[in-house]
């Protein structure tokens, strides 16, 4: 019983070590310079886009249209692609030169 008992503790610890291992290289995919810069490109198309269709909320209004969403009910794949055409719509500064407003 002894050897089985320390069986399976060396077992439990071997799985932990490569658990571990699991985490650390997500973490490390996580923070690869590639997703954080997608990850910022999407921060900033959210942001422009918000400004764009709603300039006069801001997050508590956000928090609250999100929870009323859930309590609710919805549809995820519909509320996914209504945001992305969103986006693609209004996500995206002008481009080209904007004249100075004066001050």
């Amino acid at each position: 019983m002894a050897d089985l008992e320390a069986k399976r503790q060396q077992t439990e610890a071997k799985l932990r070590e490569q658990l571990a291992k699991i985490d650390e290289q997500k973490r490390r995919l996580a923070q690869s310079p590639a997703v954080r810069k997608t990850q910022m490109e999407n921060q900033k198309r959210f942001e422009h886009a918000v400004q764009k269709l709603a300039p006069d909320l801001d997050h508590r209004h956000f928090i609250a249209i999100i929870a009323d969403a859930v309590d609710g009910g919805f549809d995820a794949d519909a509320l996914a692609e209504k945001g992305e055409a969103l986006l693609a719509e209004h996500g995206k500064p002008r481009r080209g030169r904007r004249p100075r407003s004066a001050a």
